[in-house]
């Protein structure tokens, strides 16, 4: 992986880490930092050491959208090429084809945002906030990215108002899957992205397969078509090796299906 101006980049437990490293314009997404994530990314997604991404900028702030001064300055082809180089990113993002998890911190405004609806998990700080804040430049949000997360009122309401929301009640309407103390969420989200990275390269990316395509399926065709990914599963040597394992454990009293449950109080 080549060393990055505004991204630094690390493999950890399975885990690519993305970090947004821009504090001059709190991250936000200028040319170069499209190009670094968009390039990171490809690199990483036929390494089988990479099972998961997590994207993140630091405990203070995420990425505060696109950078406003690029698109002030540029006009016609330039700022077309602009705005092709974001819906590049936008697919790279949606189709990545292993888990992405975004952690965010601080105020997420407009594309900041719209970067971790992206993403197919998010976490966010206390000190989060989210708004689709477009409209108030007289632009508009992703609303796609909202609306796969969220409900059809809540996506609308941020959509045609632009006002933010904190971040319990982002966690409220679906926008983020969990909520974690100031100063905790690097460790929260990387853990999170290594319990999905335990499964493997091989798993993770038939998995995310089938997050991506099921979804856009009638009932029918998706029971059809996650049957035969399972028939596809079960002849694989990841299966063979994984279900004696899993039968061992069983055996000895300690189930990897409940591994992670919390006990009753």
């Amino acid at each position: 992986m080549p060393e990055y101006k505004y991204l630094l980049t690390s493999v950890e437990d399975g885990v690519g880490i993305l970090q947004l490293n821009h504090p001059e314009k709190r991250n936000a997404l200028g040319w170069e930092l499209h190009h670094e994530i968009i390039d990171a990314l490809n690199a990483w997604a036929e390494d089988d050491t990479v099972a998961a991404v997590l994207m993140i900028g630091n405990e203070r702030y995420f990425c505060a959208g696109w950078a406003l001064d690029v698109l002030q300055e540029t006009s016609g082809d330039d700022r077309t090429r602009f705005t092709d180089l974001a819906y590049k990113l936008m697919i790279t993002i949606y189709d990545f084809r292993k888990p992405t998890v975004a952690a965010v911190a601080g105020v997420a405004p407009g594309y900041g945002m719209d970067l971790a609806n992206m993403c197919d998990i998010t976490i966010a700080s206390e000190n989060a906030a989210f708004g689709s804040t477009q409209v108030k430049y007289a632009m508009n949000g992703f609303y796609h990215g909202m609306l796969r997360k969220t409900n059809t009122q809540r996506a609308r309401r941020m959509f045609f108002t632009g006002d933010p929301i904190d971040a319990h009640e982002a966690q409220r309407c679906g926008l983020v899957d969990e909520v974690v103390p100031v100063g905790e969420l690097r460790e929260s989200a990387l853990g999170l992205a290594k319990q999905i990275a335990e499964n493997g390269a091989e798993l993770t990316t038939v998995l995310k397969e089938v997050a991506l395509r099921a979804s856009n399926m009638d009932h029918v065709g998706a029971t059809a078509y996650e049957l035969r990914v399972t028939h596809d599963l079960l002849q694989r040597g990841l299966f063979t090796r994984q279900i004696a394992e899993g039968l061992e454990r069983l055996k000895a009293g300690t189930s990897k299906a409940t591994e992670r449950l919390a006990p009753k109080a």
